[in-house]
């Protein structure tokens, strides 16, 4: 008779976890994250709960450093030095989005205009990718060593009273600068 072993079942387990197949890697595009998963998140619909380890709610400009953010969340998945980290954040105004973080003394800065992401070949707007880099002249090993691309939708896409209120941003390390930063010392 065949038996069963906890390892083995371990294995099964582990190569499903969270309904992805072991060596999974979440790799979208740009018109995935805008199509799929943040018109999802805007029109206020549940995304499938295989997805919530990948892209998570997280308040990017708030209180937290890009760094305090990457160890907080890489010890879940084991995200390598050079992996992205995609989050869903919402956009916060005064007189124009604020994209300060931290205790004020570092931002994401524009590194672009918003490029337009097509829905095909129809050129039709999707939506928008902006590249920030993080800059914070306090914190030498952090200036510089960080990149997001924020995606936002086109309004278009919304019915007029639906808020438009989220963007989804895929975070990295900035591996050049923090190579530069090393040499410098």
């Amino acid at each position: 008779m065949f038996s069963v072993t906890e390892g083995e079942r371990m294995q099964e387990t582990a190569r499903f976890c969270c309904g992805l197949p072991l060596g999974f890697e979440f790799r979208p595009s740009d018109k995935e994250l805008l199509e799929y998963f943040l018109y999802m998140k805007v029109s206020r619909m549940a995304l499938p709960p295989q997805y919530d380890s990948l892209i998570r709610d997280c308040d990017l400009y708030g209180d937290l450093e890009p760094w305090q953010i990457w160890d907080f969340y890489k010890d879940d998945d084991d995200v390598g030095e050079e992996e992205d980290m995609f989050f869903f954040t919402q956009l916060k105004t005064k007189s124009g989005i604020n994209r300060k973080v931290g205790m004020g003394s570092g931002s994401w800065e524009s590194e672009d205009s918003a490029k337009k992401v097509p829905a095909g070949e129809l050129e039709t707007k999707l939506g928008f990718k902006k590249r920030f880099r993080y800059e914070n002249k306090a914190s030498q090993e952090h200036d510089g060593a960080w990149i997001m691309h924020e995606y936002s939708l086109d309004p278009s896409l919304l019915e007029p009273s639906q808020p438009n209120d989220y963007v989804l941003c895929r975070i990295k390390r900035n591996v050049k600068a923090g190579k530069k930063i090393k040499n410098k010392r």
